[in-house]
């Protein structure tokens, strides 16, 4: 009998010592990342009250009071791109541009009022004090640098690199976007970029995915199930460095980061859909890159992971070139809106569809046709290949 016991009491604690040696493995597994959001930036990510009033916001915190942010309810998070000096600090709200060449087509509307009556949550990823050096912006999202390495004459670039202090533009939106969402029970979440905020909410949409992946992320109801951008802004440059929270190295054409993104995210079962207005920028600007075989693999893999989206009747409206950047923007917005009231019903796909209502349009391309920005006046046609 005493054997009997001695030989229990050796296999509970080998049981034991098993047990705890498996736990320490499961939790060294997940990596030590800093996920604290900083206090007192002039940039991040704000979130806007029941009242759908453009000044009743507040910055991401942890427990955000439930008028901001409800975590039954979808989401949707918008970025704005480039702000050259001179531009004003812009608002969730029709542009004064759009306004201006669309004849008021489009009228002054409140989006975040029109979102939030179709029972949205509504953030905007503010970086306007850091979003002039049109050249390096793509570094301020995707890389970590130092302000050493940064030239004097690259004034706003510099600024940018001092604050963000060893962290990153899309680092610092994915920490917000945990720290707010980390009870999130509804999972529709959709991230919204214009022009250079396409790169913002892609890099973005990524780091959170990696989080995941990394097991950092545990509730992946916080994750962005459709990435939809407006004339997105795909530069023909390169990038090197690393990134920040997800440790890994960037050493290519910032168009292979973004088909590289894009086809990683796709595969994680969100969805991505691609609006191009203007030709150079956006779905022929990576086309800038001087090796071919390079481009053509690229602009593939792009299109094979996005539901890829000429706007034509904007550019017959607008010109190719120019205005029609602007106008992409509250286009895609507008038609988000409209498509969710029941207004855009015969356009598919349309810009308003769910991630599962837009998954069997993935890898084809499409064309808006129509009399510019009259929203029920546009039909969608397929371009099929020659």
């Amino acid at each position: 009998m005493k054997k009997l016991l001695i030989l229990l009491l050796c296999i509970s604690l080998l049981c034991g010592i098993c047990a705890f040696t498996v736990a320490c493995k499961d939790d060294a597994q997940v990596p030590e990342v800093d996920m604290t959001l900083r206090s007192d930036v002039t940039y991040g990510l704000y979130w806007y009250g029941d009242s759908g009033e453009q000044d009743d916001k507040l910055i991401s915190q942890e427990n955000m009071p439930v008028q901001y942010y409800d975590p039954s309810k979808p989401t949707l998070i918008y970025s704005h791109g480039w702000k050259p000096e001179g531009d004003d600090r812009e608002e969730l709200s029709t542009l004064a541009k759009t306004i201006s060449k669309t004849e008021g087509a489009s009228g002054n509307v409140n989006y975040v009022k029109e979102l939030k009556e179709l029972g949205y949550n509504v953030a905007f990823w503010d970086w306007y004090d850091y979003a002039k050096s049109l050249d390096h912006l793509q570094n301020e999202i995707w890389t970590i640098k130092s302000a050493d390495e940064i030239a004097d004459k690259y004034e706003n670039y510099k600024a940018a690199v001092t604050v963000l202090d060893g962290r990153t533009f899309a680092g610092e939106f994915a920490r917000s976007v945990y720290a707010v969402m980390k009870n999130a029970s509804d999972k529709e979440v959709v991230f919204v970029g214009h022009s250079f905020g396409g790169e913002m909410v892609t890099a973005a949409a990524y780091t959170l995915y990696k989080l995941a992946d990394m097991g950092v992320i545990t509730n992946t109801n916080m994750l962005p199930d459709r990435i939809s951008l407006a004339d997105p802004y795909i530069p023909a440059a390169t990038i090197s460095g690393e990134m920040d929270l997800v440790e890994e190295q960037a050493n290519t054409y910032v168009a292979q980061m973004m088909a590289d993104a894009f086809e990683y995210i796709n595969a994680k079962g969100a969805v991505i859909d691609l609006n191009g207005a203007m030709d150079g920028l956006t779905y022929n600007g990576y086309i800038a890159i001087k090796d071919s075989n390079v481009k053509k693999g690229i602009t593939q893999k792009i299109k094979d992971n996005t539901v890829y989206v000429i706007q034509t009747n904007l550019q017959a409206a607008y010109s190719a070139i120019g205005d029609v950047h602007n106008v992409s923007r509250d286009w895609v917005i507008t038609t988000f809106i409209e498509g969710k009231k029941g207004n855009m019903s015969g356009c598919v796909p349309n810009n308003s569809m769910t991630a599962e209502e837009l998954r069997p349009y993935v890898g084809r391309e499409f064309e808006f046709v129509g009399e510019g920005f009259d929203v029920g006046g546009v039909s969608m046609k397929e371009i099929t290949a020659e």
